[in-house]
């Protein structure tokens, strides 16, 4: 591991890089830090396969080693449902809060994203209109919380980690309709991002952010505090701009 810049004032050896602390500033007073961590090929892309698939062998075990490093200096971490249909086997630890963003409330209840949490820590935020049945079977497995009518508002969500569960520092794992629900809302304050030595290709692949797109005068800027090299993948830190 290479250090190209570091502006975070972290002077550490880089092959510890995330594995104690990450600099973050203090939270806002009124909800939690907000950090993205997304691996994409060079151009972009979520996925290696096709559509559905998980982002299995897009980043190396370095990127692998960094993303459970950032995990445990989260206090929660929020997923779409896509994402977690995807990737069948999640190791998050134990006591971290771990939410999903459904908004048809279909999941799969075996899952490890369920079955591997600590008791309480396994959060669901669906809109009020999912099937009762589906919200019954979701409870079995997870506290269930119903926020919106048509889909789910995302800063209530952060509303209900600040306020209930003490958040105070939030990792958003994707996918990309997701990750654009928090730029929308403005409330992303760092963008950690490894891009893969990879191209894909393909119009109809997520990407980090998909989502409608921002308006022209709403897109934020970022200011890059910190890059390392390993091999051929870079680690960028991006972080957001008054």
């Amino acid at each position: 591991m290479i250090r190209l810049i570091d502006h975070t004032g972290w002077q550490g050896e880089p092959e510890q890089l995330y594995a104690e602390t990450a600099s973050f500033p203090e939270p806002p007073p009124d909800r939690p830090y907000i950090f993205t961590n997304t691996v994409t090929t060079l151009d972009g892309k979520l996925i290696l396969g096709d559509v559905g698939s998980s982002a299995a062998g897009l980043g190396s075990p370095m990127d692998q080693l960094l993303m459970h490093r950032l995990e445990a200096l989260a206090d929660a971490v929020v997923i779409g449902s896509s994402t977690l249909r995807a990737d069948k086997h999640m190791n998050y630890p134990p006591h971290l809060y771990r939410a999903v963003v459904t908004t048809s409330g279909d999941l799969p209840t075996d899952h490890d994203f369920f079955r591997k949490s600590a008791d309480g820590r396994a959060l669901v935020f669906a809109p009020t209109h999912i099937p009762p049945d589906r919200k019954l079977a979701l409870e079995r497995v997870a506290t269930v919380h119903l926020v919106g009518e048509t889909r789910v508002e995302i800063p209530e969500v952060v509303r209900i980690l600040h306020t209930h569960y003490e958040v105070r520092y939030l990792l958003v794992e994707g996918g990309g309709s997701l990750n654009f629900y928090f730029f929308d809302a403005g409330i992303v304050d760092e963008i950690f991002l490894t891009l893969a030595p990879r191209v894909k290709g393909g119009a109809h692949l997520p990407t980090m952010v998909d989502g409608a797109g921002l308006p022209r005068e709403q897109v934020p800027r970022y200011e890059l505090v910190s890059a390392y090299l390993h091999e051929s993948e870079l680690f960028l830190r991006y972080r957001r701009m008054p």
